[in-house]
This record gives structure tokens, sequence and C-alpha cells, in this order.
């Protein structure tokens, strides 16, 4: 666990995340990190993990995602602990150590148009604090055209809880499950999420073309979204989902489906084996 973190993420970077929830980072991956994941995304491509999901089968093209796949597979393991994207979720954050939640594999194939909706991410996840984030790292070069992220910046500070909405995809996939625990945390006594693709200059919305080795920090109460890619090449993506100091397990009465019981009651630390500690800052 030792300390990673690029030396550039500087004092100015940290507070513009915390004011903006947002940061784009250059050249954060070297391109052997790189050609190392685009070999592992062609041969989970091939013979999928155990979560794999596939978005809107009746369209054309093909989306889908896998999850947790540091679970059952070397590289995308040694990605989680030996690459500096750990580092880079525990330094912008200014959190003393980050722990796991899970890696998110997520491609869009050539010629594939379906987007993904405006939303949160924290919804259906079961946690509660500030300190949690995504690391979104493309594997190929993104633009508005094939599928890179858009974010309305600020977003994160609008309420201090997800704000309602339906699952993603339309229900076909991803759909979070009914916990059997009638205290669970609500999900749907919520403000509702404002219609922002119809009302875009209505917001401070931003994005970046990003290249291989870039990456998009974002809380994970940012509100984004990802257009389709109907371009000619692919749209590999790999976010991985980080939780700091201040982060409590909170079951939810609709909660993201995950690869095994963590084995944490309500109100316990993170720390398990299913969200390992993965970065410490230095003493």
């Amino acid at each position: 666990m030792h300390d990673k973190a690029p030396a550039r993420i500087s004092d100015g970077m940290v507070a513009a995340y915390a004011r903006d929830g947002v940061v784009c980072l250059r050249g954060v991956l070297e391109p052997a990190w790189i050609e190392r994941m685009r070999r592992a995304v062609d041969r989970v491509t091939r013979s999928p993990g155990p979560m794999r999901e596939s978005y809107y089968p009746d369209r054309p093209g093909d989306f889908f995602s896998e999850k947790f796949l540091w679970t059952v597979d070397d590289d995308f393991r040694a990605y989680v602990f030996e690459s500096p994207i750990a580092a880079v979720a525990g330094r912008i954050m200014a959190s003393a150590k980050v722990n796991l939640f899970y890696d998110h594999l997520l491609v869009k194939e050539p010629g594939t148009p379906s987007e993904t909706e405006w939303h949160q991410d924290m919804n259906f996840w079961p946690f509660e604090g500030r300190q949690i984030c995504s690391v979104w790292a493309p594997l190929d070069a993104v633009t508005r055209e094939n599928g890179t992220l858009e974010l309305v910046r600020g977003s994160h500070r609008w309420f201090d809880r997800p704000m309602a909405r339906v699952p993603l995809f339309g229900d076909r996939a991803g759909q979070p499950t009914d916990t059997e625990d009638a205290s669970a945390a609500r999900v749907d006594d919520a403000p509702a999420q404002p219609d922002i693709e119809g009302h875009r200059a209505d917001y401070d919305i931003v994005s970046w073309e990003l290249e291989p080795g870039d990456v998009v920090v974002f809380q994970s109460l940012v509100v984004h979204y990802a257009s389709g890619n109907p371009t000619s090449g692919r749209r590999r993506a790999l976010s991985t989902r980080w939780l700091g100091d201040d982060m409590r397990y909170v079951p939810k009465s609709k909660m993201i489906q995950l690869i095994r019981d963590p084995g944490l009651r309500p109100g316990d630390a993170v720390d398990c084996e299913l969200f390992p500690a993965v970065w410490r800052a230095a003493a």
C-alpha cells in the first residue's frame, strides 16, 4: 500500500474536486497499463465473467458491462492493487486511506447508439458518506461522438443524498434488487432528478476529450451521462469505485447486486475482504 499518487496532483486539483465534484487528470496510466488492460478486456469479451450485463439487447450494437472482475481475473486484480488508480482516488478525496468498492468495465462496441442516461451512482449503493468516487479510465480515445463522460459540475452539492430516479437502461438490465430488510434506507423518497437532457442549457455540463491514460475522477453524487457510440471504433472504459475514510455500510431498500455478501452490519466501517483497503497515505 505505498503512495503511488502522481506528484502532479496539486492542492489546486484537490480543491477543484471538492468544489466541482469532478476533475480530469492527464497521463495517469502508463502505456503498458493500457495495453495490458486492453488485452484483459478482449479476453473477458470473449469469455464473460460472473457478472456480465448486456444493456438494450433489442437495439443495434452491443453495450455491456462486467463488475467485480478483480475477484476472478489476475489482470483486473493487478490494476486495482498495483496501478496508480487507488492512490489517485485517495489523494483527490483527501482521504487517509481508500477501500475498493468494485471495478466496473463498460464497453460500447462500434455502431452502438444506446446512451447511458443521466444518473447519479449512489442511488443503489449500500453506503453513506461523502468520500466516495469513481475513477473513469478510457482504454480508447473518447469524444462526445463515441461516449465520453458528460457531468453536471457541482451537482454533488445539490442534496446530501441521491435524488430519486428509475433504474437505468429502461429496466432491461442492471435492475437493483429489493432487500428483505424492512429497516433498510429508502431510495425512492428523495427529490426527483430533473430532466437534464431536455434542458441542457440550464446546467453547467462539462466534458473532456480523453486519450488512453487520462482519467476523470468524480464524486458519486455527481450527475453524469455518456452518449452512444455510433462510430466504427470501440469505446472501452474501466471505472473503479473507491471508498474513503467517512464511508459506512448502509443497506438500502433497493441495492446493486454484489458478487457476494460482504459480511457487514448496518453502520459498519467498510473494511472487509470484499471491500479491501488498497491505499494509505504516507505517514
